[in-house]
């Protein structure tokens, strides 16, 4: 088995802040990737993760195709990626599970299921 590489995000600077799997600690998302959080599913969508494996493609009922994705590190189910969105262009979407993940915010790790929704900009 071959050596494996994982990308990770800078620690070291206050303002990146990420997603990460809650088994491993392998790095995931960056928080600005993350276009949507469904507190009542606990699940996010994200435009871009890093450190996944993907297998099983499938089709659901919205004939969307999608795949499992597991923590590459830990092989921890991590959610579902979107290969292909309705129509072009392809845009590959991820929606995680929150509950399997931890965030980063800074200064210390957090579950990420239980942090509260994103301020919305409220200017005009």
């Amino acid at each position: 088995m071959g050596r494996l590489f994982l990308i990770e995000f800078d620690q070291t600077n206050p303002e990146v802040t990420f997603y990460c799997c809650r088994v491993c600690q392998a790095h995931i998302a960056l928080s600005q990737d993350c276009v949507a959080r469904m507190e009542a599913i606990k699940q996010g969508f994200f435009l871009n993760a890093v450190n996944l494996v993907h297998n099983e493609l499938r089709q659901v009922e919205s004939e969307i195709p999608l795949e499992d994705v597991h923590c590459v590190k830990c092989n921890k189910p991590l959610g579902w990626g979107y290969i292909q969105w309705m129509g072009p262009p392809v845009v590959p979407m991820f929606l995680l599970m929150l509950d399997v993940l931890l965030f980063w915010n800074g200064e210390l790790l957090q579950n990420a299921d239980q942090l509260l929704p994103p301020v919305e900009n409220q200017e005009g």
